[in-house]
């Protein structure tokens, strides 16, 4: 097993102190920013309230589709590790979120997206001679730091000044982010050694089947078209780039993109309009 190791030798600690109405993850980017924070791991508790949570999908590799949480919800545990994605600060906030409902008391755990603060506070471990680079993992089909990054922080006179506004690009990373993680890689798994494939018992693990090729003969959704998604539900489709798709999404407008080697596609009858319509399920 190979394991890659970055050790640092210089450490702060930032107590920070959200303000109600705040607005995550955009808020917490400027305030990283702010202070200089290039690489660390943060944790966080509180209160918050119309909550955008993901999921991992192991159907899909990847995070789901957002669910929305209507309401205040205690977050009694928020963490993530901070890098850097394009020279700007980013983090992945998984959470462990509860509330009481008619049902009992109800726990989710999942990547938070988007939300509102009502009262958070947040301790921020920011290791200032590190400059780790978050990417998305291929095999895990999330976002991670990076293990071959760069290892060097930004000099002094690199560093942005504590007082300077945060440019538009923060949040576009962030954004940027959450788009590719929707994304599944259509680059089949490298395959494990057979040395290294063994459990705690030492019997060999079989070997995870490759995913399923797309059917170049099935019928092939092009630009112009409507496609009824699992998922995202009505889409038009906007680009084709062989065995992916570019979708725009009716119920919310995003451009959406996906493989269709995970996916069945069917046709169904014409629209009104005559346009093309077909149904996106997942390959079983």
């Amino acid at each position: 097993m190979s394991w890659t190791v970055h050790a640092s030798e210089s450490c702060r600690h930032l107590v920070l102190r959200a303000s109600s109405g705040e607005s995550l993850p955009d808020a917490l980017l400027t305030k990283l920013r702010d202070e200089r924070v290039s690489c660390g791991w943060l944790r966080a508790s509180g209160v918050l309230a119309d909550v955008e949570i993901r999921a991992y999908d192991a159907q899909l590799g990847t995070l789901g589709s957002a669910r929305r949480i209507a309401g205040p919800v205690q977050v009694l545990a928020l963490e993530g590790a901070i890098g850097l994605v394009d020279g700007d600060p980013s983090v992945s906030l998984r959470a462990l979120i509860a509330r009481d409902t008619d049902r009992g008391l109800e726990t989710i755990a999942g990547e938070v997206a988007s939300a509102r603060v009502v009262a958070l506070e947040v301790l921020v471990a920011a290791l200032d001679d590190l400059a780790l680079p978050r990417a998305h993992d291929e095999a895990a089909g999330v976002w991670l730091l990076r293990g071959d990054g760069s290892t060097a922080a930004p000099d002094a006179a690199s560093r942005v000044p504590r007082n300077a506004p945060a440019p538009a690009a923060a949040p576009q990373a962030w954004g940027a982010a959450l788009e590719a993680s929707e994304r599944v890689e259509h680059e089949p798994p490298r395959a494990r050694p057979a040395a290294a494939a063994t459990s705690a018992g030492g019997a060999p693990i079989p070997p995870r089947p490759p995913r399923a090729a797309a059917d170049l003969d099935a019928p092939f959704p092009e630009p112009g078209d409507v496609v009824e998604h699992f998922a995202f539900g009505r889409a038009d489709v906007v680009k084709s780039d062989g065995d992916r798709l570019h979708l725009r999404v009716h119920k919310d407008g995003r451009i959406r993109e996906i493989a269709l080697e995970m996916l069945r596609v069917s046709r169904l009858e014409d629209g009104d309009e005559g346009k093309r319509r077909f149904k996106l399920e997942r390959r079983m």
